[in-house]
Order: C-alpha cells, then sequence, then structure tokens
C-alpha cells in the first residue's frame, strides 16, 4: 500500500474516531444538561394532578414545574427557589414583548422572588407557548408550546404532583396590565377586610383568562379575563370590574343596598357566585348592590366549527340563563360566526 494513502486513511480514521468522542462529549453534555432538572425534583409521589379548572395559582404550578423537568437551566433554578421563596406570576400585555405568539394576549412572568429572570409564557386555550431569556425590546423564540394537559400527564409520570400542589399554596399572581400592583394567592388577605361585605376574591378560571371578542347582536365587543377582574368594551362603552365574595350578612340588611355611599364606592365591583347549569359552571356576576335581577353569567364551552373543535365564551342572562353573545379568541372568528346559534346552547327565541 502507497504508504502516503495509508497515512492519509489513519489519518481520517483518527479524524473520525476524534468526532465520535466529541459526539459522545456532546451527548454527554446535553445529559448533564438535561439532568439540572434534578436539582428540582423532591420525593415522588403518588399524588396525581388533573388540569381541568385550575386556579391561576395551580396553573402556573403546573407549568413551572414541567418546565422545570422538562427544559433544566433557568427554569429548574426558578422553580428550585420558588420552593422556599414562593411562585410569583406577573400580568403583562403580550405586547410588552416581542413574542413569537402572543396568545390571548396576556404575558405570564414567572418569578420565585419578584424580580423578572425572563421565564414568560403565553396562553391559546390549553396549549401553553413557553419562553425563556426573554427581555423587552427583543424577539424571542419559542422554546416550545404543549398543552396544561400534556403538561401534567408528564408531571404525573414524573411523580411530582404533589410539588405542583406544594408550589401552588403559596403562588402569587399580580395583575400589571392596569399598571396596579395588587395581587392575590390563596394565603393574601386582598379583598378579605370586610369592607362593603367583601369577604375575598374570586379567582377565575384559567381557561376562561385572556381576550374573547363577539360580533353578535351589531356590535363588536371584547371581554378580557383577568384573575381577579373583567374588562369589557364595545366601543363607547368600557369599564373594569373587579370580581369578589360577599359576606352574606351585607345583603340581608337593605340599607347596605340603597345607601348612596355604598353605591359609589363600589360601582366598579362585582359580587360572584357558581351556578351549576346543564352539567356545567359558570361564573355569575351581579352588582355589588343589586338586589334584584340575575346577572350575567359566564362559561367556556367547546363547540364545532367548520369541522374543528374551538373553545368560546358563552355569556348568559335572565331567568333562564338565556344565552346573550357568544365570544371567540380572535376578531376574524368572531366576525366570520357573528350571530352564530349553536345547537346545545339556550337562546330566548328557543321558547317562542
Amino acid at each position: 500500500m502507497n504508504k502516503k494513502i495509508g497515512f492519509l486513511m489513519v489519518t481520517g480514521m483518527g479524524l473520525l474516531l476524534a468526532g465520535c468522542g466529541n459526539q459522545a462529549n456532546n451527548k454527554a453534555a446535553n445529559s448533564s444538561s438535561a439532568s439540572s432538572s434534578s436539582l428540582l425534583v423532591a420525593n415522588k409521589s403518588n399524588v396525581k394532578v388533573n388540569s381541568d379548572n385550575m386556579s391561576p395559582q395551580e396553573a402556573v404550578s403546573l407549568i413551572s414545574t414541567y418546565c422545570g423537568l422538562r427544559y433544566g437551566g433557568n427554569w429548574a433554578a426558578m422553580a428550585k427557589e420558588a420552593q422556599k421563596e414562593g411562585l410569583q406570576v406577573k400580568l403583562y400585555p403580550s405586547s410588552k414583548y416581542q413574542l413569537s405568539d402572543g396568545g390571548q394576549g396576556v404575558a405570564y412572568d414567572v418569578t420565585a422572588g419578584g424580580k423578572s429572570q425572563g421565564l414568560v409564557y403565553t396562553i391559546n386555550n390549553d396549549d401553553v407557548n413557553i419562553y425563556q431569556n426573554v427581555k423587552e425590546n427583543q424577539k424571542s423564540t419559542k422554546l416550545a408550546t404543549i398543552s396544561k394537559s400534556e403538561m401534567a400527564n408528564y408531571v404525573n409520570q414524573e411523580g411530582q404532583g404533589k410539588l405542583v400542589n406544594d408550589l401552588a399554596a403559596k403562588a402569587q399572581v399580580v395583575d400589571k396590565r392596569s399598571g396596579d400592583s395588587n395581587s392575590s394567592a390563596s394565603t393574601s388577605n386582598s379583598g378579605n377586610d370586610h369592607k362593603y361585605g367583601r369577604s375575598g376574591t374570586i379567582d377565575v378560571p384559567s381557561e376562561m383568562q385572556g381576550t374573547w371578542y363577539s360580533a353578535d347582536n351589531d356590535s363588536d365587543s371584547t371581554m378580557t379575563f383577568g384573575p381577579h377582574s373583567y374588562t369589557y368594551s364595545d366601543g363607547d362603552d368600557s369599564g373594569t370590574t373587579q370580581l369578589y365574595k360577599q359576606d352574606p350578612q351585607f345583603g340581608e340588611d337593605e340599607d347596605n343596598y340603597t345607601n348612596e355611599d355604598v353605591q359609589k364606592a363600589t360601582k366598579n365591583w362585582g359580587k360572584v357566585s357558581y351556578l351549576n347549569i346543564d352539567g356545567k359552571r359558570w361564573l355569575n356576576v351581579r352588582g355589588w348592590t343589586q338586589s334584584a335581577g340575575d346577572g350575567e353569567s359566564y362559561a367556556v364551552k367547546t363547540e364545532t366549527i367548520d369541522g374543528k373543535q374551538v373553545k368560546v365564551l358563552v355569556v348568559g342572562g335572565g331567568a333562564e340563563n338565556w344565552v346573550d353573545a357568544v365570544y371567540y379568541q380572535s376578531k376574524d372568528m368572531a366576525q366570520q360566526n357573528a350571530d352564530k346559534k349553536f345547537d346545545d346552547l339556550h337562546y330566548l327565541d328557543d321558547d317562542e
């Protein structure tokens, strides 16, 4: 064999083996990076979590646990710290950042201790768009999009359902979209001062949170639900209602409802209860000093549109909770389905 050729063959084999060694090292490095999530893992348990009808605190705890387990790195370090310092999520308009998917218009900035670490997610229906290293005025690319139900399955598989519940017990939600810093947690006293009969905030179901659009009744309107409030707008008419529980004893004194000072102080408060109608749980809102009438009720339902399953926000009112309007998660869909009626919903003219 020609010595030169033999030398080249040996050299080539050496480079190939070196390349294989580098690949092995890269795999080991990737494995080490992935195993960094082990910093997060608590003792495994048989506790299972279900992603249906989660409170905002439960949702952020599930997402943080999943991301810590699945991606490691900053997500794992944050979730580990949150076990000591408590988990906090701040809500901003998604326009605050240059995200590749702004979801329903709300960006959830997750921290342990309050200082932003660029760990952000947005929500589309049940799907969560996950980001890291998010900074203002810089484009951010998604790590992944995954449904909360898939997250729950993964967390349960890893035996970390108890960790989700432990984080949720101390989690705080801070809505920064209106520029205030009102926060709530399951252990918070926000809304529990009993002023004007207020006895606590209401946690809006996570699937209901975000911005919804309707073109029903010849009117383009939007509703944006936060963790404890909603904002309604149809052009000329708009306003935000804070949602609270009302002490039953407050309503037993009729003077509280007719007192002008009370009416003025609570004009932007809504008293909330839950109704079970046709097997569905509805969030019912009435004026704080409203003594008669049924208020309005809200529920997220799944309807079939053009062969696809679509989540919609249904607004009902009146004695039989007749449908007033249906809201969609985009303006285009709202306009395309203006005044559309669904067979499983109860409309006023159904009784005529």
